[in-house]
């Protein structure tokens, strides 16, 4: 037997049951309901259109990103630092001259993702999670899968919130990687005694990451009508995907 999306596991049901009508409810519902009934809030978005639920996390992304820019710049500049010291290591004909010069590049290219960058990685993790959703037979659309990535990614704007609070509170003159403020293990560790994919790894192991990757797997359930576990493969292959560019530090 199938289990009904959003049911416990084992749940059964019968297909041939129409499903009650989607309820109706705001956008600002979607932002509140989505922390405590997120079965209710895919349910009544799987046929509607994402761009307000969107536009709205991208901005509130980007406002996150404006309130901590001096602490990011701070961070990408330690960044900057440490990888250039291993790669004039590697390669000795490197110049000061030459790093400085691909410095400034950095800083331009990391503030522009920084405030735009939310909306393309939506539509990313989007593909990735229609793609494998058709390889395990969990078929939703495209635009179903930008709606349940974006509904996804409402909890992790509570963790840009909690940073913001802690550079408004603590002393973060010292913050010297991008893991110092997270809810990750890799904030307890130092980045440059850790092997940098052990760091990568325990850095992709944070708390609002973790949030996102299970409440896409509830949004996939729900809006492909799979048993939940088929709803969390998708969501757990379309997780390890991203992490792996954390791997390659």
């Amino acid at each position: 037997m199938e289990t009904r999306p959003g049911t416990d596991p084992g749940a059964s049901y019968d297909p041939k049951v129409q499903t009650p009508p989607a309820e109706k409810a705001s956008v600002v519902e979607d932002f509140i309901d989505i922390f405590h009934a997120p079965t209710s809030v895919f349910a009544r978005r799987a046929t509607s259109g994402y761009g307000m639920q969107l536009l709205i996390v991208s901005i509130i992304s980007a406002l996150f990103m404006f309130a901590n820019r001096g602490v990011i710049s701070q961070i990408m500049d330690a960044e900057f630092t440490r990888a250039t010291a291993k790669m004039m290591a590697e390669n000795p004909q490197l110049t000061q001259e030459q790093m400085a010069a691909g410095r400034g590049i950095q800083n331009a290219i990391g503030s522009t993702i920084g405030y735009i960058g939310t909306p393309i990685f939506i539509f990313v993790m989007a593909f990735l999670a229609w793609l494998v959703a058709k390889l395990v037979s969990a078929k939703v659309t495209y635009s179903q899968a930008v709606m349940i990535t974006t509904l996804a990614w409402i909890p992790r704007l509570l963790g840009s919130l909690l940073m913001t609070v802690q550079v408004a509170l603590m002393d973060t003159s010292n913050v010297t990687n991008m893991f110092a403020l997270s809810a990750s293990p890799a904030r307890f560790m130092d980045p440059d005694a850790t092997n940098p994919k052990v760091f990568g790894l325990m850095g992709s192991l944070e708390v609002f990451a973790i949030w996102f990757a299970i409440l896409m797997g509830i949004g996939i359930s729900v809006m492909a009508k799979v048993p939940r576990g088929r709803g969390y493969l998708v969501a757990a292959i379309v997780f390890v995907i991203a992490t792996i560019p954390m791997l390659m530090r």
